[in-house]
């Protein structure tokens, strides 16, 4: 399972209101990538992005 797999799973879980907003492919495996992609969007969308992430690396 990728990174993105899990991360779109968690955002999902946690705001559904937001999940589609926060979505990325799901064959990327970097964090920052994932990061990147969702900055770009926007920086309040790319903070809930990095909270995201940092909860999943917590979870390992």
């Amino acid at each position: 399972m990728t990174l993105a797999t899990r991360y779109n799973a968690e955002a999902k879980r946690l705001m559904p209101h937001m999940a589609d907003d926060l979505a990325v492919d799901p064959a990327i495996d970097n964090a920052g990538h994932i990061d990147e992609i969702v900055f770009r969007r926007s920086e309040y969308l790319g903070g809930m992005a990095a909270v995201l992430l940092a909860l999943l690396d917590q979870q390992k």
